[in-house]
């Protein structure tokens, strides 16, 4: 790998590529820390996989750090991010390590990735970590557009079905209604409780659309908090199908994490504490800190305080527990997280498959519901028993 050469900058172009003063450093780092705001593009895991990528990539063919970020920050059409690349460069030009370059936005990059960072620097494999970093985010990306895919053709098909019936309350029934109501002949008790829904029909959709953004809100602001975390999570966990994905997606991410900790020799109480931050799963991060106080106040092995936790598979448990007994956790950890990879993709597939059908049907029987009720009263009228 190669080393990061600061030598043929001179003290010239270092002061040329810094602020002329304190005061202008700190509001240039002012907006930066302010960069990600409510109307503009995040800083995210796209962002982030391309750059750690590339920067592996670029340091490992020979290319030294500054050289390397200029060639990533001519491809970032986003000026704000392209601000905080220069200002990282920058940083590192002017005497800092790379890990606190990274480091001095905490807002931005996580506890995790400044520590691998600084482990990739300290042990001379900077850039196969950042390399994983990139992988990390790839395959976070990857399993996020495999959740939006799995949800996309639900939601669709729930908004039509919502619209449609809201149509069909709110203007198809009531001139139903009107004709039925100048016969003067009783209605079938299906069409005098359809008519009566279409009465309130309004007051129904807005109570729903209103609980709707109730629980919107309710996400945006209470996402963090520990009871909303712990009752979401439960929740998921027991709807069926659904919950082997979620469970699956998570501990691909838990193996992932772990094989890039143990690829860099990281001590298993740090490597527990680094993981418990980035998984953000209640349900892990919840094993995860009890795990670690056990590791490291009781001497057991991880498989252990592990197994006593439902959300860890015992297969994950007793390959881990090989791994220990081999000292090979990193094999380990990639070829579960290969495994946990293909088989969320298959679940994938089968949960699209059966929602589908699923949500025809549902919305096929509230349409069905309302033409039985309007037709009903026209049958018994041609027969002369309405």
């Amino acid at each position: 790998m190669a080393s990061i050469d600061l030598s043929k900058y001179s003290e010239k172009e270092i002061k040329k590529s810094s602020k002329p003063s304190g005061e202008a450093n700190s509001n240039f780092a002012d907006i930066l820390n302010t960069e990600i705001s409510f109307f503009e593009k995040k800083f995210g895991a796209k962002e982030k996989e391309s750059i750690y990528s590339e920067l592996g990539l670029l340091i490992s063919t020979g290319v030294d750090i500054k050289t390397a970020f200029e060639i990533i920050e001519e491809d970032i059409p986003n000026k704000k991010h392209k601000a905080l690349l220069e200002k990282i460069k920058n940083d590192i030009i002017s005497g800092k390590r790379i890990y606190e370059a990274f480091g001095e936005h905490d807002k931005i990059f996580s506890k995790y990735e400044v520590q691998s960072i600084k482990i990739g620097e300290e042990s001379g494999k900077l850039a196969d970590v950042l390399k994983e970093l990139g992988a990390f985010y790839e395959s976070s990306i990857k399993l996020k557009r495999q959740i939006v895919g799995v949800l996309t053709y639900p939601v669709v098909v729930t908004s039509m079905a919502i619209l449609t019936v809201y149509f069909m309350l709110s203007f198809v029934v009531p001139i139903f209604s009107d004709i039925f109501t100048q016969t003067g002949g009783e209605l079938p008790a299906i069409t005098q409780f359809l008519i009566k829904l279409s009465n309130k029909s309004s007051m129904i959709f807005y109570l729903l659309f209103g609980f709707i953004g109730f629980l919107v809100l309710l996400h945006k602001t209470q996402s963090k908090k520990v009871w909303y975390r712990k009752y979401t999570s439960t929740f998921f966990l027991k709807i069926p199908v659904v919950n082997k994905l979620i469970q699956k997606i998570y501990l691909a991410r838990f193996c992932q994490s772990m094989k890039l900790l143990a690829g860099a020799k990281v001590m298993i109480n740090e490597a527990l504490d680094l993981v418990t931050n980035m998984i953000e799963y209640y349900p892990i991060e919840i094993a995860l800190e009890e795990a670690k106080s056990e590791v490291v106040k009781e001497g057991k092995l991880l498989n252990e305080s592990l197994a006593k936790h439902t959300i860890f598979p015992k297969k994950l448990v007793a390959l881990i527990k090989l791994s220990e007994e081999v000292n090979a956790p990193e094999i380990i950890f990639e070829k579960l997280h290969q495994q946990y990879s293909a088989e969320i993709e298959h679940q994938q597939a089968v949960v699209g498959k059966l929602i589908e059908p699923i949500f025809i049907i549902i919305l096929g029987l509230f349409v069905g519901f309302i033409l039985v009720a309007m037709y009903l009263p026209m049958f018994e009228m041609s027969s002369g028993t309405f």
